[in-house]
């Protein structure tokens, strides 16, 4: 195999192939990239047995053949090569690289492509289309509220379900659930549930442009999504997803309304002295004001008053300030939307005005 190509057209697809690569795999080819060379077209595949990727570049083609090479060592040397075209060359078992008209060269151990797993993405009929945007919007009012404790093995993903002509995904840890329901407007075919692990939902995140669309297929076992000249899957989790629906509180009777910003800037103020163990902060609801603040500790105390549109009994509550922050960042709009019934049941934060998307927060006991 022998071809030369553009360093920074290289270094863009290892950069992503490496992501899908594993470097603890008792087998050492789960570690490399595979490169395939045929005419002008190059294909490179990584895998590490869960998640798979597959993308193809144009190259200038001299010599068809396939291997497979260490991708964080074959990554690092063209990085720190410089920007010109290079040389790629395999040959017995290494791979040689050379930048053209300079004198340096490297060479790195290959595995023959045989032993390198054949990778399987989901049939041509069951592909539906999503655009990007949309799909990383859903992901990025979700994926805060997803468990990373391994031993709640069924939350570490979030949901993903067909609603009519929309999607609706859901996270979770237990102590808060975030949902959203867009709708696409498009055809879309019946799957099964899925819980797509959270490190391919930051991933997809990560390799988006926010443009054009994805094409997804969610099988029993698994989930593939193309774009581009890219395609990538991801094995789902097995376990049953909690019972979401029953989590999500109707007929709140209490209703405060308050500026993001302003809200957002007052719990980032107050929580530089909150105890970093337990994150507690307390709002107070009183008629068009909400005070939040801390418990007094040995370094101090904080308290901050705002102004938002409530009416009704004042009530007091604990929360977790990382649950109320992380929603506002990602919420549209000007101002949120708190309901409740009563201090130690679930509070819902929405948009004001409301979307296609809520997040449910388990308040804290306020001793």
């Amino acid at each position: 195999m022998k071809f030369v190509c553009n360093k920074n057209n290289i270094l863009k697809e290892l950069s992503n192939a490496l992501d899908f690569t594993s470097q603890r795999n008792t087998l050492a080819v789960y570690a490399n990239v595979c490169l395939i060379l045929e005419g002008n077209n190059l294909t490179l595949k990584a895998t590490d047995q869960k998640m798979s990727y597959v993308s193809e570049l144009t190259v200038d083609g001299l010599e068809d053949g396939s291997t497979t090479v260490v991708c964080d060592k074959f990554l690092n040397i063209i990085k720190n090569l410089p920007d010109s075209n290079i040389v790629f060359e395999d040959s017995e078992d290494k791979i040689k690289i050379s930048p053209e008209g300079t004198s340096i060269e490297f060479k790195l151990r290959t595995i023959e492509a045989s032993a390198f797993p054949s990778l399987v993405f989901g049939d041509e009929s069951g592909y539906f289309r999503i655009s990007q945007k949309d799909f990383t919007d859903m992901i990025g009012q979700v994926i805060f509220a997803v468990s990373d404790d391994e031993s709640k093995y069924a939350m570490n993903g979030a949901l993903l379900e067909k609603d009519g002509t929309g999607l609706i995904m859901v996270g979770t840890d237990g102590r808060r659930l975030s949902y959203i329901n867009r709708q696409i407007g498009t055809e879309i075919p019946d799957f099964p549930k899925a819980t797509i692990p959270s490190r391919f939902l930051n991933l997809i995140k990560k390799l988006s442009v926010g443009e054009g669309d994805f094409e997804i297929n969610v099988g029993n076992n698994s989930i593939s999504l193309r774009f581009g000249s890219c395609t990538i899957s991801s094995s789902l989790i097995k376990n049953d997803f909690p019972a979401y629906r029953r989590v999500i509180p109707e007929n709140q009777s209490k209703v405060c309304i308050v500026n993001i910003n302003t809200f957002s800037d007052a719990l980032k103020r107050v929580s530089l002295l909150v105890e970093n163990k337990f994150k507690k902060i307390i709002l107070e609801f009183n008629e068009n004001k909400m005070t939040v603040y801390c418990d007094e500790s040995d370094i101090g105390a904080g308290r901050e008053e705002i102004e938002c549109r409530y009416e009704g009994e004042p009530q007091r509550c604990a929360m977790n300030y990382t649950y109320l922050l992380s929603p506002l960042k990602v919420m549209d709009g000007e101002e949120a939307r708190i309901e409740f019934s009563e201090p130690g049941r679930p509070f819902t934060l929405k948009s004001e005005p409301e979307r296609d998307y809520l997040h449910v927060i388990m308040p804290m006991n306020l001793n």
